[in-house]
């Protein structure tokens, strides 16, 4: 039988969608809508990370059915970790993950959420900090005055969240910075998901010095 360590963290991530899919959905995800949700360009490209949890166990997939993915194991503790890229880059990519946490071990958090390190100081004001990490939700519908993490002209951002009618304005914690306003239509926004929770970066290193002993 297959151990979490031989899953590397786009495997993680696979996983993680397709097990939160069956909870929320009741039915097996096609392809098509895994590799959508995970923001992959191809299916092709997914789909090797697909064939590899079928191969290592965690799944059995069922090539002649459209929703013929069922799962084996469910246990899986460790939650990718992105960091920030150049605008126009794909946020969300195999490519970005730089790290992984085993967040399950500590507290509950559906299978979709992920990691990422705060860099910069536009949310210094709410206690947010360089080098913070931060849990993202991309499945919680944010509520004016939270936190959450968007996509503005193709770069990552976060900030708070408001929505009056059909306008969005995204409120940094520091003065020096000014709201960003965007259309809830606008092609240059798109939401990723909701703070949930963070980590200092000091608390972290004390965590991994924790678990590696």
């Amino acid at each position: 039988m297959a151990k979490e360590s031989q899953l590397t963290a786009a495997q993680r991530r696979v996983y993680n969608w397709i097990v939160d899919y069956i909870d929320r959905m009741n039915m097996s995800p096609t392809l098509a809508e895994i590799a959508d949700g995970l923001g992959y360009r191809h299916v092709s490209s997914m789909l090797v990370h697909v064939n590899a949890l079928d191969k290592k166990g965690y799944i059995k997939r069922h090539p002649n059915i459209a929703r013929g993915i069922e799962i084996i194991r469910r246990k899986s503790n460790a939650i990718p970790v992105y960091g920030y890229v150049p605008a126009g880059h794909p946020f969300l990519s195999d490519e970005n993950i730089v790290d992984n946490f085993e967040l399950r071990k500590y507290i509950s958090a559906p299978k979709s959420v992920f990691g990422l390190y705060i860099r910069g100081d536009s949310m210094r004001d709410a206690a947010l900090y360089e080098g913070d990490l931060v849990f993202v939700d991309p499945t919680k519908e944010p509520q004016n005055g939270e936190i959450v993490v968007s996509m503005v002209d193709g770069e990552p951002t976060v900030k708070r969240y408001y929505r009056d009618n059909g306008t969005i304005t995204l409120k940094p914690e520091n003065k020096k910075y000014s709201p960003i306003s965007v259309n809830v239509q606008s092609e240059q926004f798109r939401f990723i998901g909701t703070v949930i929770g963070l980590i200092r970066r000091i608390d972290k290193k004390r965590i991994d010095q924790i678990v590696a002993v």
